[in-house]
């Protein structure tokens, strides 16, 4: 069955470690061509994620540092860049595996439109408008007595939706959340979020919230990262994600509910996922439980879905 994830740091590790290939299977690299190949990936969601020692007159120079990388090592290994919907319904019709860029963190922006206008020509096709702080958009899920969008938060989102920009609210601020809601004309993804019902964290999204993302017609990816599930990881199982998937599904989330992994961003992983390679295992266990026809709306459909809705 095909895949879609919607959230991966392989930019990250590939920018740290000059030596690692994208087309070999090396432990270090959780998605790779191979692990790709495995785990029946077919469209791959690149997150650029400044990190937090960069200073903020660096970030966008280091985030096209991870562009270049994008096309230097990612692409000629025999993915096909997606920038428009006509891409996506072109890598499903030929079995040719996609690649998405995508921002993660709204730092190498600064407080310039036109440093997100240059990230979107150079293919940048989504954005996480925080990370876990604040920037000049938003405040981040980790900030103490947080706020909503600034006034030029307010212009990003209108601009990503004229432009057909992706947005993305995992790790904003439940404020900020909200303030996107009231403004987007488009469907919104949380790409790596899970449900706080289940396990409170500021990461996870309140019931009240993946309500408002399916009215909005958008989708959240569960991350499979056990610390979003439990406290004790060592007892972290693939029932802890179906759990999450049957609470989302509860909530009329089937049509909503996808896969945002966040590989190479986790130092902890569940028993037999562990890395891109590994998603035939999280199928079985889904089609246990669920139809084939649903099992295929959560591993790729509903991803197709919105990403065409969005994308120009």
């Amino acid at each position: 069955m095909h895949v879609f994830d919607a959230h991966c740091d392989a930019l990250l590790k590939l920018w740290r470690h000059p030596d690692l290939s994208f087309t070999e299977m090396d432990e270090r690299l959780q998605v790779s061509l191979p692990a790709m190949e495995a785990g029946q990936v077919l469209i791959q969601t690149f997150a650029i994620w400044t990190p937090r020692e960069i200073e903020a007159a660096s970030r966008f120079h280091t985030a096209l540092e991870m562009i270049e990388l994008f096309y230097r090592k990612i692409i000629p290994a025999g993915l096909a860049p997606v920038l428009t919907a006509a891409d996506l319904e072109d890598c499903v019709l030929n079995n040719r595996k996609g690649a998405i860029l995508f921002v993660e963190g709204a730092e190498p922006v600064g407080e310039s439109m036109t440093y997100l206008r240059t990230l979107h020509r150079l293919g940048v096709r989504g954005m996480g408008l925080t990370w876990n702080n604040r920037n000049a958009i938003a405040d981040g899920c980790l900030e103490p007595s947080a706020g909503g969008l600034s006034h030029f938060g307010r212009e990003v989102i209108e601009e990503m939706n004229q432009l057909g920009m992706v947005i993305d609210v995992s790790h904003l601020a439940e404020p900020g959340f909200w303030d996107v809601l009231s403004i987007t004309k488009q469907p919104i993804i949380a790409s790596h979020s899970n449900a706080r019902a289940l396990f409170e964290s500021p990461r996870n999204l309140s019931d009240e919230q993946i309500s408002a993302l399916i009215a909005n017609g958008g989708v959240m990816g569960l991350a499979l990262f056990p610390p979003f599930y439990r406290e004790d990881n060592e007892a972290a199982s693939i029932d802890d994600i179906l759990r999450h998937v049957e609470h989302i599904c509860g909530l009329g989330g089937i049509d909503h509910i996808a896969i945002g992994a966040d590989f190479d961003g986790i130092d902890a992983t569940f028993p037999g996922l562990e890395h891109a390679g590994t998603y035939p295992l999280l199928v079985e266990a889904l089609l246990k439980r669920y139809q084939e026809a649903e099992v295929e709306k959560i591993m790729y459909k509903n991803w197709l879905r919105v990403f065409g809705n969005v994308l120009k």
